[in-house]
């Protein structure tokens, strides 16, 4: 996280910051409303929700939607990286836990108005899951922006890198296999069948890293609101997107 800001450097990037939590909340509640699959963070929290939460097979527990159980990933991920760098862990990195509750309550913010839209086929899912992606990837291109605490998958992400000086990208890609792999494995286990993963997951991981490198390059919007307060913004370069 950078230092030496202005206060009101600060303000525009922590609303930078939760803006783009809030965009890719929005974008995860369309890909979970087309029901084909979603993000690999998010695919074991629905299927966590299906399990446990008030589902036609589920448990029928209120408090486990999928923000809540996606807080949960969110938590179980940041402890991952206090266990792997132990003393070299910042801190100031707790701040991710922050990142997913705000996330997680937007989830379920925005699934409480996306599920009264109609999905009345086919070609209506894939269209709700590409608009899914492109929102999440503008959202995530936001967060990014804001260059200040990351989310606690890419945290967990560098963690392994930089212990085991492996590359963030395969690492990125690693993770996000070993989260759809548990999700599938979960689903398979504890519902009799595969939930939560299908081709919807597939489009995303192909797509969405594509998107963030298109906003980088041809959307100068938070350029030129950071340029306003003073401040060279956060270029693609300087981040380790996968």
């Amino acid at each position: 996280m950078k230092q030496h800001r202005s206060f009101s450097e600060w303000t525009v990037r922590l609303l930078c910051l939760l803006l783009g939590l809030y965009i890719l909340a929005q974008g995860i509640a369309f890909t979970i409303l087309a029901n084909l699959g979603t993000d690999a963070i998010t695919s074991p929290a629905l299927v966590a929700h299906m399990v446990l939460g008030k589902s036609d097979f589920g448990m029928g527990y209120e408090f486990c939607t999928v923000g809540c159980m996606l807080i949960c990933i969110h938590c179980l991920l940041a402890l991952l990286q206090i266990a792997l760098l132990r003393s070299k862990y910042q801190p100031i990195q707790l701040l991710q836990i922050v990142n997913g509750l705000i996330l997680g309550a937007m989830v379920d913010l925005s699934l409480s108005y996306t599920c009264l839209l109609p999905v009345p086929n086919y070609a209506a899912s894939l269209a709700y899951t590409l608009l899914g992606c492109i929102v999440c990837a503008f959202g995530i291109y936001t967060f990014v922006k804001a260059d200040m605490i990351p989310l606690s998958a890419e945290g967990l992400c560098l963690a392994l890198s930089r212990t085991f000086n492996w590359r963030f990208s395969r690492v990125k890609v690693a993770v996000d296999c070993t989260l759809i792999a548990a999700a599938v494995l979960a689903s398979w286990i504890l519902l009799g069948r595969i939930e939560g993963v299908r081709e919807g997951s597939l489009i995303c991981a192909v797509s969405t890293g594509f998107m963030i490198g298109w906003f980088f390059r041809f959307c100068p919007l938070w350029d030129k609101v950071f340029a306003a307060v003073g401040h060279r913004p956060v270029d693609e370069k300087d981040v380790e997107l996968a």
